[in-house]
């Protein structure tokens, strides 16, 4: 009974300690107006931003917040009762707080990276078949009966069950998956304890100690790669361990390193960023191709072509039109312009009333990139499925204007059909191409790994 009653002593040490601050760099707080109604906050870490909304004053709410200088987020913008602070760093957290009838705006500089939310959370399945600890869901010991009820949402039970198996095989998956229930009650320090508690050995120890990583910062410099090594790791454990790299790499700004990581995990025998990964995955790679300029643009597009069923499911669209983009800053309009064809039918049969913009935008990225065939086929498939009463205002008038006086006589379901296919194929050579060179990058990598070990 002495390793459960060490685990509990050290939750409980955790527990009673307070929330975050171990975990935090830089504090400020920031007092809000009274003014301001009811406050809500969000934060955006990934995009260096947080945002207010107020019920009223906006406006007083963002002067109370400028005139108080904060170094982590210098600039504000509002827009009526919405108040965003850009601030200086990825690391970035913030809450509200209610003391005494007064209300404060804390903002908190991660010592390590952003963990809550949704978005952050990396779920994945520990089957006890797999790894020896009981028989399948519902599970007949404690430690499995604890991973099927996390598994399906139900935290309390499964936290009953952990504790039970503290005392059993199995104890460091239970401490690990009771770190995980103590961060999504929001408390990161009870979360540390627990992974202290399971050590650092076997596979769940050492996704124990990438998880402490990610919330201490203390490891996130030279260490970095011997914490999140995924060798020798069997699946799940080894894909799980490649998703924890991409999101550290993300927020420490290694945009290409990032989707080298999530490429490799969609790659994975395991299957990554599909099943209870595929929100997570989704999101990651939504963050990198929306961010300005052309660091880890390659790479994120090789990502997005190997992603599972990209073209379903959540964030589809969002998706290949945040790719297209990306591909067209980068001069690339054609590559951008096929991307959005190759998805017209996918649009057409899930989301038709996104259909209307969708086609414009692929007909302005062909237009952009000198393809005036694909452009004038597109517009005609667009007249013929929306009515040319739908092809208005102010960007469809100069996209058709462009067009007139076009020698083309393509039939629409005929033409759309040919540049629908040549559209995809030519995708398929342009990702074996970023493929081609994705692979020479990680080879000359290694080879200079080599080099740099070498006597």
């Amino acid at each position: 009974m002495l390793v459960p009653f060490v685990l509990l002593a050290l939750a409980a040490e955790a527990a009673d300690a307070t929330p975050r601050l171990p975990m935090v760099e830089t504090v400020e707080r920031i007092p809000l107006p009274r003014s301001s109604g009811t406050v809500t906050l969000t934060a955006y870490p990934f995009s260096k931003q947080i945002e207010l909304r107020s019920t009223r004053d906006g406006m007083g709410l963002a002067t109370k917040i400028a005139a108080a200088g904060s170094r982590l987020c210098p600039r504000t913008l509002v827009d009526h009762n919405t108040v965003v602070l850009q601030c200086v760093t990825r690391r970035l957290d913030g809450v509200l707080l209610s003391e005494k009838g007064n209300l404060f705006l804390e903002i908190y500089e991660l010592r390590g990276v952003p963990w809550s939310g949704e978005e952050n959370r990396i779920e994945v399945f520990y089957s006890p078949l797999d790894f020896h600890f009981g028989d399948g869901c519902p599970g007949n010991t404690p430690v499995a009966r604890g991973e099927c009820a996390y598994h399906v949402g139900q935290y309390t039970v499964a936290a009953v069950e952990f504790r039970r198996a503290l005392a059993a095989e199995g104890r460091r998956v239970a401490a690990l998956r009771l770190g995980d229930i103590a961060l999504r009650n929001r408390d990161p320090v009870a979360a540390a304890g627990w992974y202290q508690a399971a050590g650092r050995v076997g596979g769940f120890g050492r996704l124990a100690a990438a998880r402490l990583c990610e919330l201490s910062g203390t490891c996130l410099g030279k260490q970095r790669p011997y914490f999140f090594d995924n060798s020798a790791l069997a699946e799940p454990l080894h894909t799980e361990m490649l998703l924890r790299s991409a999101r550290v790499a993300a927020y420490m700004g290694e945009l290409p390193q990032a989707m080298l990581a999530l490429r490799q995990a969609i790659d994975a025998a395991h299957g990554g960023c599909d099943g209870s990964t595929l929100l997570f995955c989704r999101g990651l790679l939504l963050k990198v191709l929306e961010e300005p300029g052309r660091i880890g643009a390659v790479e994120a597009l090789d990502t997005y072509l190997a992603l599972p069923g990209r073209l379903e499911g959540p964030l589809a669209f969002t998706l290949v039109r945040a790719a297209a983009q990306k591909a067209a800053g980068l001069g690339a309009r054609v590559f951008a312009g096929n991307l959005m064809a190759a998805s017209v039918q996918a649009v057409e049969a899930t989301s038709p009333g996104l259909l209307g913009e969708f086609l414009l935008r692929t007909v302005e990225f062909y237009l952009a990139g000198a393809e005036r065939t694909r452009a004038r086929v597109v517009a005609e498939y667009a007249e013929t499925r929306l009515g040319r009463d739908k092809l208005t205002g102010s960007r469809w008038n100069a996209v058709l204007k462009e067009m007139e006086g076009s020698d083309d006589e393509l039939a629409s379901a005929v033409g759309t059909r040919l540049v629908i296919g040549e559209a995809t194929r030519d995708l398929t050579l342009a990702y074996t191409a970023i493929a081609r060179a994705t692979n020479a990058r990680l080879s000359a990598e290694a080879a200079d790994d080599v080099t740099s070990e070498a006597p």
